[in-house]
């Protein structure tokens, strides 16, 4: 059996890109082992062994090829009907809103698109700009995106292989339109909690979509809290994990420390993220308002941290901060829980379903006053109690459920 599993780009090391390797390795499992990765850049291994450890990333190794494709050629040869017969029995698109690759062979017994969210459609209806530089490796060079450039005008950013083939924007979003309306309506959709799925609903008037945890390192988080003893507990560190972006709100974070700091409340915030090449400006935005606050002695950055970096970082902190209000799921903040620190939310996105209430927040000053609570009222070795149901976030719950899915879909192509 062969299977093709696409993925966009695999080197912003998010929780997206875990998952798609998660994925491969749920394949593997089911003895699927002609296996191809369709994406738009071609991955960087060795930063993907220095964010999730070599254990999990050695299912690269066994992916027989790796398909490096222009996303716009792609869809516009399926939108003229030229194109070469596509010849595989299951296509998973594990982040199908960053790459919408559609053929016209998919359907809902053959293809399973993996939605984080549906903010696509929504980039594409605004003809979001940033999200064909940032999603989809696009560039600009004087007038790319105006009606009156020339083709001469475009060019490949670092290490991506897509161009833009059309000299007017709106043709553009007019076929990513075709092939993300149709990826999704053509596809057996999974997402990640139940706020992304009425999104989905909402967006679409989906039926049937199926609600499948992304995969959590479960143990190697608890791990951390078992090794930790009371003197890494009374260190009173913030942390915050988040890839730098500007859709993560990371600025939240800092002026939550500005409020902190003013009012002599922990030790300091530690911004642990992987940084892609596209973001350097928004970085560079953030560490001036660091500095412009007076935070350059309470706050730091860990960008691109390996993971024996970032779990000794969790060892010495005690509470974890989100900064982004309609996170559709929050790997770190389970990440964080496993590992017994104290999760401090918003109030709005999927991870208000696993979070305790009374660790939500509505504004930055009630953040802080969470925060300060913990760390005046609560014991200095106090850490969150796991729920037991926290499994449920597990490699192995993922794997579990994704391999039930595709069994039945398998099943539903033999009748």
């Amino acid at each position: 059996m062969r299977a093709n599993v696409i993925h966009g780009d695999l080197n912003p090391c998010g929780g997206a890109e875990r998952l798609s390797l998660m994925t491969m390795q749920a394949l593997l499992e089911m003895r699927i082992d002609d296996i191809t990765l369709t994406t738009l850049t071609k991955p960087d291994l060795s930063k993907l062994r220095n964010t999730y450890g070599k254990n999990l990333v050695s299912v690269m190794e066994k992916v027989n090829k790796i398909n490096v494709v222009n996303l716009m050629e792609e869809l516009r040869q399926q939108q003229e009907k030229d194109h070469q017969g596509y010849n595989y029995d299951i296509t998973i698109n594990t982040n199908g809103d960053a790459a919408p690759y559609y053929n016209s062979s998919f359907s809902k017994d053959n293809a399973i698109t993996y939605c984080h969210f549906p903010s696509t459609k929504y980039h594409i209806e605004s003809e979001n700009v940033d999200y064909l530089k940032t999603d989809l490796g696009m560039t600009e060079r004087s007038n790319l995106f105006t009606d009156d450039r020339n083709d001469e005008d475009i060019v490949n950013v670092k290490n991506c292989t897509t161009n833009l083939q059309f000299s007017r924007r709106k043709e553009c979003f007019e076929i990513l339109k075709y092939g993300y309306w149709n990826l999704m309506r053509n596809s057996t959709v999974i997402t990640n909690s139940e706020f992304s799925r009425r999104a989905i609903v909402n967006a679409f008037e989906l039926d049937n979509i199926y609600i499948l945890s992304p995969p959590i390192d479960i143990e190697t988080f608890r791990n951390v809290k078992l090794r930790s003893n009371d003197d890494d507990a009374g260190n009173d560190i913030i942390l915050v994990i988040s890839r730098i972006a500007p859709h993560k709100k990371i600025e939240n974070a800092i002026y939550l420390a500005k409020l902190l700091k003013d009012n002599n409340t922990g030790n300091g915030m530690k911004i642990v993220g992987n940084l892609y090449y596209y973001y350097s400006n928004y970085y560079s935005e953030l560490k001036q308002m660091v500095l412009d606050l007076g935070l350059t002695d309470y706050i730091t950055f860990e960008i691109n941290a390996t993971l024996d970096k970032l779990l000794s970082i969790i060892r010495e902190s005690r509470v974890y901060f989100h900064p982004m209000v309609g996170e559709p799921f929050g790997m770190a903040v389970v990440e964080a829980m496993a590992a017994g620190l104290i999760p401090v939310v918003p109030n709005e996105g999927g991870l208000t379903e696993f979070v305790p209430e009374e660790y939500q927040f509505n504004t930055i000053k009630q953040a802080a006053e969470i925060i300060t609570h913990v760390f005046n009222q609560l014991p200095k070795n106090e850490r969150i109690k796991i729920r037991s149901d926290i499994n449920k976030f597990s490699n192995s719950h993922y794997i579990n459920g994704f391999q039930s899915i595709l069994n039945e879909l398998l099943s539903r192509k033999l009748k």
